[in-house]
């Protein structure tokens, strides 16, 4: 056999989203004789679609833009070329139909942890095996924020202000301090700044 097929569009461990203009590309060549475009094709779940090519040295690309790929399970797409010596030769692709999974869950591991996620995936091609792969991320630090506060009138005059973290991780035990500062009155004099501090008591103890 002189033709050799290869260069196929989607590699091992690759995956591509499905668009409207979205093509399976092969390499379909012969060194010793030329390829029969008529005899060469693709074949899509055992029937004969739709295929153009284009001029490579020795041979042609071939292409097949499927209008949708409506499935389960996997999709079988053959590759089916001819010479002008009349050899033919013919090779399947089994392919995974789905969809991109990215994970999206909401979980609060904590701070500067490391999270182990594994990934398992089966090749359904030639020799079947199931291959898994372990990795892992680590989630952010802590990081310092300035306090937002909501002024709440008390009196005409008088004004109060409530203070909403925007983190509730608090340890038992720690002191934290608060500073209040940026105050002004309609004069516009600014006030000190005003700090406090306080500390997380164990409600167990």
């Amino acid at each position: 056999m002189t033709i050799l097929i290869d260069n196929f569009s989607i590699g091992v461990g690759e995956w591509i989203e499905i668009t409207p203009s979205f093509c399976f590309t092969v390499d379909v060549v012969d060194d010793t004789y030329s390829i029969v475009t008529s005899g060469t094709y693709f074949i899509h779940d055992g029937q004969d679609v739709s295929t153009t090519h284009s001029g490579i040295t020795n041979g042609y690309k071939c292409y097949y833009c499927p209008v949708s790929l409506t499935s389960s399970g996997t999709i079988d797409l053959i590759i089916h070329a001819e010479n002008t010596s009349s050899e033919v030769v013919e090779q399947t692709f089994h392919l995974l139909y789905g969809y991109h999974c990215a994970f999206d869950e909401i979980a609060d591991w904590g701070p500067k942890k490391e999270v182990i996620t594994t990934i398992e995936s089966t090749n359904l091609v030639i020799c079947p095996n199931t291959e898994g792969e372990t990795f892992y991320f680590e989630t952010k630090d802590l990081e310092s924020y300035n306090l937002g506060a909501t002024i709440v009138s008390v009196e005409s005059v008088n004004l109060g202000a409530t203070i909403y973290p925007q983190n509730t991780f608090f340890f038992y035990g720690r002191t934290y301090t608060v500073t209040v500062s940026g105050v002004k009155d309609f004069a516009g004099n600014e006030m000190a700044p005003y700090v406090f501090s306080f500390t997380i008591e164990d409600p167990t103890l």
